[in-house]
C-alpha cells in the first residue's frame, strides 16, 4: 500500500517546481523531502521526478501519482471539514430512543430547542422500552437513550441525588439523571379504597388497601415486575384484569369500573375526568436517566446540555393535577 504522506510530499514538490520550495511549504527540511520522495520511488520502483538546473519535473509515472495525490489531498480536506462539521454542530446525526410518555411530554420541548440551534443536525427518534435500550446504545445502534427505573420507599416523594438511583443494566455507559416522576394510582369514583382516604389531594391511599382490587397492568416487563413486587411488599399478589400501554385506554377502563391502574405524572394529562388520582403509600417513583456511551458524539452531548438545562427541565414533579371526579 502507497503511503499516502509520501504521496503528498510528491505532490507538493512537482507544485512548488523543486525540493527546496516543497520543503519551505511543508516546513521540513530539504533532506527530509529528498528522502519522502526517493523511500516513494522505491515503493514504486520506478523514477517519479526528473532533476534540472532550475528544479524538478514529473515523469509519466509521477505525473500519475500526483493525480491520485490530488484525489487524497481532497478527501482528507473533506474528511477534516466533515469532522469539523460534527464538531461543531453543523452536520451530523443524533439518533434517539425513549419509552412512550417521555417520547410524548420530555422529547418534543427539547427537540425543538436542539433543531434551534443546531439545524444541521439529523435527528431520529424512536419507542423503545427500558430493558430495551442499554444493549442498543452499547452496540452503537442509538446515541443516547432516555429510560427509567422504579424506586419505592419514603424518599420517593422527593428529588433526590442523581447518584442515588438504581442503575438497571448500565455497565459501560454513562447514566444522566433527569427527574424523579412520581406513580399515582387510578380508580374509578366510589372505589372502596377511597372510602378511607380524605377528599383532598394530599391524602394517600395504602397499597394494602388495593390488595382486593382489579389491576390494569403496564405490559412492559420493567412495569410489570415493579406491580408485581410492590404489591408483595404489601403482602399479596394483584389480581390482573387486563394488561395494556396505552394510557387512555387505560383511563377508559378504570372510568367503567373494570379496576385500578399506576399512572406517573408524564402520563396524568392522559387521564379522563372521571378518574380519580392519588399518591401512593409507601410512595413509589419513576427515575428518568438518559444513556450515553461513555464518550457521546458531540450531538449526544448537545442534547443532554437541553435535557438538563434550567429553562428545559419538565416541571410535573408533584402533586397529581387531579384528584377527584368531575
Amino acid at each position: 500500500m502507497l503511503d499516502a504522506r509520501r504521496l503528498l510530499v510528491l505532490r507538493a514538490v512537482v507544485r512548488a517546481g523543486s525540493m527546496s520550495a516543497a520543503a519551505l511549504e511543508l516546513g521540513y527540511t530539504p533532506s527530509a523531502v529528498s528522502q519522502q520522495v526517493a523511500a516513494l520511488e522505491r515503493e514504486v520502483a520506478t523514477p517519479l521526478l526528473v532533476r534540472h538546473a532550475r528544479g524538478v519535473l514529473p515523469t509519466e509515472a509521477g505525473t500519475l501519482l500526483v493525480d491520485h495525490a490530488d484525489a487524497v489531498a481532497g478527501r482528507l480536506e473533506r474528511a477534516r471539514e466533515e469532522v469539523a462539521d460534527l464538531t461543531t454542530l453543523r452536520a451530523g446525526r443524533l439518533r434517539l430512543a425513549a419509552f412512550a410518555s417521555a417520547g410524548a411530554r420530555l422529547l418534543p420541548g427539547a427537540i425543538g430547542a436542539f433543531r434551534r440551534r443546531h439545524p444541521g443536525v439529523r435527528l431520529s427518534l424512536e419507542l423503545r422500552e427500558p430493558e430495551e435500550t442499554p444493549d442498543l446504545v452499547r452496540e452503537g445502534e442509538l446515541d443516547l437513550a432516555i429510560t427509567f427505573g422504579y424506586r419505592p420507599g419514603d424518599d420517593a416523594q422527593r428529588i433526590s441525588s442523581p447518584a442515588a438511583f438504581p442503575e438497571p443494566d448500565t455497565d459501560g455507559l454513562t447514566v444522566t439523571w433527569l427527574l424523579d416522576d412520581v406513580v399515582n394510582v387510578a380508580l374509578p369514583a366510589g372505589h372502596p379504597a377511597l372510602e378511607d382516604v380524605g377528599p383532598r389531594s394530599t391524602d394517600e391511599i395504602d397499597v394494602s388497601t388495593l390488595r382486593d382490587a382489579a389491576w390494569i397492568r403496564d405490559s412492559g416487563q420493567v412495569c410489570r415486575t415493579q406491580l408485581v413486587e410492590m404489591c408483595a411488599a404489601a403482602g399479596f399478589t394483584p389480581n390482573i384484569a387486563f394488561d395494556s400501554d396505552d394510557f387512555p385506554m387505560v383511563s377508559g377502563l378504570v372510568e367503567s369500573g373494570v379496576g385500578v391502574a399506576l399512572v406517573p405524572d408524564l402520563a396524568v394529562h392522559q387521564m379522563g375526568r372521571r378518574v380519580v388520582l392519588r399518591r401512593l403509600r409507601p410512595g413509589v417513583v419513576r427515575r428518568i436517566f438518559a444513556l450515553t456511551p461513555p464518550h457521546p458524539s458531540p450531538a449526544a452531548a448537545a442534547m443532554l446540555e437541553v435535557l438538563t438545562s434550567r429553562e428545559q427541565a419538565p416541571r410535573i414533579v408533584g402533586s397529581p393535577s387531579r384528584t377527584n371526579p368531575r
